[in-house]
């Protein structure tokens, strides 16, 4: 199998267990690789047939930075599950997340390493009358989801002053407040606004939620 690989991506975020690590980001470095057939980008040169590592890279490093991890391997989980998700090419993904600074002075790093197939993480798609909320991967800590909103449709608020929520766009048009959305958002308290798709298109939005959504919405 092809592989995609980013290697030694460096980024700061709060992930471990001790006071100390709840209170301070620190250096993580993350190395990561995505299998799948390069053959047809290969011959026609579409970015559509392959993945757009930039935009991986990017990715990664706003889910790291919301999430606050306790466990490298919570982290890596979901990590693997939001690649998935957002690029529907890949079959396998291996991730190795390290931490330089976990064992100062008794060693180098420390890091855990995972490989995932494609059919680790079973489809699993709940309808709403607005389009369909598809569960990427759900723990007691967080979900995340690719919401997939009909054209015409509006996708209601979620304010819930227990969760937390990440999202950003990653296909077709959907307006907050009549402006279209371009950049990651986080609510503090859920969101407040509903989106609109007013396009002849559906458009999708990834969101991790603090705690994960109601199974009702």
């Amino acid at each position: 199998m092809d592989l995609i690989q980013i290697v030694g991506l460096e980024l700061e975020c709060i992930v471990g267990l001790r006071p100390r690590e709840r209170r301070r980001k620190q250096p993580v470095r993350l190395d990561i690789d995505l299998g799948l057939d390069l053959s047809m980008a290969g011959r026609s040169g579409r970015i559509t047939q392959t993945c757009d590592y930039d935009r991986i890279a990017e990715e990664v490093t706003t889910l790291l930075r919301f999430r606050e991890y306790r466990l490298i391997e919570v982290a890596i989980e979901e990590l693997a599950a939001a690649l998935f998700g957002l690029n529907g090419v890949a079959e396998e993904v291996g991730i190795r997340l390290e931490k330089p600074a976990a064992l100062h002075g008794r060693a180098s790093s420390v890091a855990v390493q995972i490989r995932r197939r494609r059919a680790q993480y079973p489809p699993d798609k709940r309808p709403q009358s607005w389009g369909v909320i598809e569960v990427l991967l759900e723990t007691h800590e967080a979900g995340l989801y690719l919401l997939h909103v009909e054209p015409g449709q509006e996708l209601p608020p979620a304010h819930d002053p227990t969760r937390r929520q990440l999202e950003w766009r990653v296909a077709g048009e959907l307006l907050d407040d009549g402006r279209p959305i371009r950049d990651c958002k986080v609510w503090p308290e859920g969101r407040p606004l509903p989106y609109q798709n007013r396009s002849r298109h559906r458009a999708t939005l990834f969101a991790c939620a603090c705690p994960p959504l109601p199974k009702r919405q």
